[in-house]
């Protein structure tokens, strides 16, 4: 074997090794998420494989299946991910970041963190995180979850939701909340003195004079 093809085969090891090794993940733990407000988690991820994503897999702490949102791409294989906004009885957060393959089978999976949900927490996303908190897809991992609102977590900027089979859906539970209140809001508004621009109202018609006798 000459030189060159020596070289070219401890690349091609070195290159199978890395392979077989998966991606390394590193989670940057978060100090606090805000109660009603959307956090954000990041993550370092080195040796990555093509075909791969990245995910923030989500839950109130202990309570039920987890549930997950993809991660974005931030260059130099920093990764972030804005989970839905916590309810206000939801006092911690657990997740955990695992890369999958294109059939959703994980490759490489991170340790479990938890952070506390505070009122003080003060989190400034950038134009674009703001974007994708306003348009979140959330994936679920049990079909407890179908049908049913993210546990622990607001509707707000919740669009769609990718069941554990995969399919990609509108998020009709929070839809129809954000309807009922829009409905109930423009009911009760009213009558309070704060909206009435496009509000027609119908005043009766005076009571007829009596006939002459």
């Amino acid at each position: 074997m000459n030189r060159i093809q020596l070289l070219f085969a401890s690349t091609v090891l070195v290159a199978t090794s890395a392979a077989a090794q998966g991606p390394s993940i590193k989670v940057e733990q978060a100090a606090c998420l805000p109660v009603t407000e959307n956090g954000l988690i990041k993550a370092r991820i080195t040796n990555e494989i093509g075909g791969t994503e990245p995910r923030l897999y989500f839950r109130w702490d202990e309570h039920g299946a987890y549930y997950f949102v993809a991660m974005e791409a931030a260059g130099g294989g920093n990764y972030w991910a804005v989970p839905p906004k916590p309810i206000e009885e939801n006092e911690l957060v657990e997740y955990y970041v695992d890369v999958v393959d294109g059939m959703g089978k994980s490759v490489s999976r991170s340790n479990t963190l938890s952070s506390p949900v505070k009122e003080d927490c003060k989190v400034v996303l950038d134009a674009r995180q703001a974007g994708v908190a306003e348009n979140l897809v959330v994936g679920e991992t049990a079909p407890p979850q179908i049908g049913e609102r993210v546990m622990g977590f607001l509707c707000d900027g919740i669009i769609s939701r990718i069941g554990p089979d995969g399919v990609l859906r509108a998020d009709q539970i929070c839809r129809r909340c954000i309807v009922a209140w829009w409905e109930t809001r423009q009911v009760i508004a009213p009558s309070a003195g704060l909206v009435t621009t496009g509000i027609l109202i119908e005043k009766p018609d005076p009571s007829p004079a009596r006939p002459n006798p």
